[in-house]
């Protein structure tokens, strides 16, 4: 089996690292894989050292925040464009499916029909939900999608819901994706600091949809209450959001307990050593961080939003707030920080089943099957 891989980026960030798990799954299975990217890039550093091809082919995304419509046509134009040489580049590997690992990107559905290539689409978000816009818009988008493929991966129960408006849900394979990257998570339950501040970490993009300010909420009544308290904010992202964290930071009076970590490639310095870890998304369609987060032994506070109340077993491997309410995020937070035996015991509940279900063996096999059977069926056309 031969598979043309699609990356809408050259970063190693959520999608990329998922894709070099399966890459490295796959590869195990006897599969032959290639990579196309648009751009030089950390991933291809990683691509080289497991010894995959690849090839640079230059292709806009066709989601982003609201632009102009003339920007728009243009770059989708140019995706039409470049979905020819991905289609040279698929046939002249000699493919058997061409593989695109985001929505973002429409330059491997379009490349696979121009090459006579079965497609499969691998959705690991929604535009609408991150608060970003598809070029030709949600509906559009989602018909080419299924109309361009033959078959197609999500990676949540929510996000399968939310495409089935659009997809018939008998055409979508929920697969959950594996979390092995940072294998260097040291198992163990740290909290050594001399001060003994109760840490709180949130690693995410700075965006409006990601919660911040609920966090910066709670922490604010936690220290208006003499709790001994610090909020950690590791991303990067809107330049604008993130001067509106600052103004919200003033306003409460809490410049010395919040801190902005910014970009961290490799944030398990700070993972291994905090008390627990928000995720205060309105909605995610998966929830890298928060199986992370787990497998550090980490108690998870998590909005009951998207796939976040999937990943949550409240109570047993982390706890559930209702996305938005910020007086119950800060009670979640002061009861972990109350109770230390109930840290302890989440942690390891969440680090036990994060350990046996997000394993990179059982993702790879599941895609594996998944395009078995499509080049099985389509053998038989």
């Amino acid at each position: 089996m031969r598979i043309c891989f699609i990356s809408h980026s050259s970063g190693q960030h959520g999608a990329e690292l998922a894709l070099l798990e399966l890459l490295e799954g796959l590869v195990k299975l006897g599969v032959s894989c290639m990579v196309i990217v648009p751009k030089e890039g950390p991933l291809i550093s990683e691509l080289e050292h497991l010894k995959i091809p690849w090839e640079i082919a230059s292709y806009p995304r066709w989601l982003s925040r609201p632009i102009g419509i003339y920007y728009r046509l243009a770059r989708n134009i140019i995706s039409l464009i470049r979905s020819v040489q991905v289609a040279k580049i698929a046939k002249q590997w000699n493919c058997d499916i061409v593989y695109s690992n985001t929505s973002s990107i429409s330059v491997g559905a379009f490349g696979a029909w121009l090459a006579n290539k079965p497609h499969v689409w691998h959705l690991h978000e929604s535009g609408y939900k991150m608060g970003l816009k598809y070029d030709l818009g949600e509906f559009w988008t989602a018909r080419l999608i299924n109309s361009l493929s033959a078959a197609i991966i999500v990676v949540s129960h929510s996000l399968k819901k939310y495409y089935s408006q659009y997809i018939p849900s008998s055409k979508m394979s929920l697969v959950y994706q594996s979390v092995t990257r940072h294998n260097k998570i040291e198992k163990t339950y740290k909290s050594n600091r001399d001060n003994q501040i109760f840490q709180c970490l949130i690693i995410s993009s700075l965006h409006p949809y990601k919660g911040q300010i609920e966090a910066i909420k709670a922490l604010s009544e936690l220290i208006q209450k003499g709790i001994n308290i610090q909020l950690l904010i590791i991303g990067h992202g809107w330049k604008n959001f993130q001067l509106e964290l600052f103004k919200q930071v003033k306003e409460h009076n809490l410049e010395q307990y919040v801190e902005f970590i910014g970009y961290k490639k490799n944030p398990m310095e700070y993972l291994q050593s905090t008390d627990t870890v928000l995720i205060c998304s309105q909605w995610e369609a998966f929830g890298r961080v928060t199986i992370e987060a787990m497998l550090a032994g980490k108690p998870v506070i998590g909005s009951a939003a998207g796939a976040t109340a999937e990943l949550i077993q409240d109570g047993i491997t982390g706890l559930l707030y209702n996305s938005g309410d910020h007086l119950e995020l800060a009670n979640k937070i002061q009861y972990l920080y109350e109770n230390l035996e109930e840290r302890l015991k989440i942690g390891a509940s969440a680090r036990n089943w994060a350990d046996n279900r997000f394993t990179q063996e059982r993702h790879a096999k599941e895609i594996f099957n998944i395009l078995e059977e499509l080049l099985k069926k389509r053998n038989q056309l």
